[in-house]
């Protein structure tokens, strides 16, 4: 049998456009863009899911076989892979950013840590919370319907030329902000009595001092009902991951 360089990029193609599009999902998608997963590691799963698409897609175009092309046919799988990943991640950074929100709330803003995924200290209820939201992914079997997108994606074609998803995708983002404020919103109305009863106590009764009474008060009884509500954030985290599947269907169907 004859090795041409049309034959031999049309095998490498079967496995290189799902090899760089699983590699994007991994840049950004939950868990697997975790720095505590080892690099090799992650080129090593990357291969195996590439392998198994390779399987199961039907045939694909060759690779291009000069070098523009070539990088700029890889960087678009990238991308795509990536965008797949960042809709998922985005659900789980609004339950992060709820954690930071009652953070400040409480007072509790001070108390930072390093996190390996930020490149500065972070406050440990995000980072707490972070973990509730990767919890909450896992419970939705997050990682499957990520690959499930990705598989399907490919019947969309190699690129997505529909403009409406990109702009669907920023403005899901804002989910981070609106959707961290909703879900630590009794957090935040308890904080607002409580200050507001402190203030009032401190006025009738100077004895009572605002940071040897209120302050312990606001602490305790904010992260009482951060506790609490974490164990009816369920139909909302579902809520969310429902609207990052329809950005993602609407990616995967161009």
């Amino acid at each position: 049998m004859d090795l041409t360089e049309t034959g031999i990029m049309a095998w490498l193609g079967q496995f290189l456009w799902p090899f760089l599009r699983v590699s994007g999902l991994f840049l950004t998608a939950p868990l697997y863009s975790s720095p505590l997963i080892p690099s090799q590691v992650k080129v090593v799963l990357a291969a195996a899911y590439a392998a198994a698409l390779a399987f199961w897609l039907p045939s694909l175009p060759p690779f291009p076989g000069d070098a523009p092309a070539a990088i700029y046919a890889g960087v678009i799988q990238i991308s795509i892979g990536a965008v797949i990943g960042l809709a998922a991640q985005i659900v789980v950074y609004a339950v992060a950013g709820a954690g930071e929100v009652a953070g400040l709330s409480v007072g509790l803003g001070f108390a930072e840590l390093q996190f390996r995924q930020a490149t500065t200290d972070t406050p440990v209820l995000l980072d707490i919370m972070f973990w509730v939201g990767m919890m909450g992914f896992f419970a939705a079997n997050g990682p499957v319907w990520l690959f499930a997108a990705l598989a399907k994606s490919f019947q969309a074609g190699l690129v997505t030329q529909n403009p409406d998803t990109w702009t669907g995708l920023a403005l899901f983002g804002g989910v981070i902000f609106s959707a961290a404020v909703s879900l630590a919103l009794p957090v935040l109305a308890v904080a607002l009595t409580i200050n507001i009863t402190v203030g009032l106590l401190s006025v009738f009764a100077p004895q009572l001092n605002v940071l040897t009474v209120g302050f312990p008060l606001l602490i305790l009884t904010g992260l009482w009902m951060l506790s609490t509500s974490s164990a009816y954030f369920g139909p909302d985290f579902f809520h969310l991951m429902r609207r990052a599947l329809g950005v993602t269907a609407g990616l995967v169907h161009g």
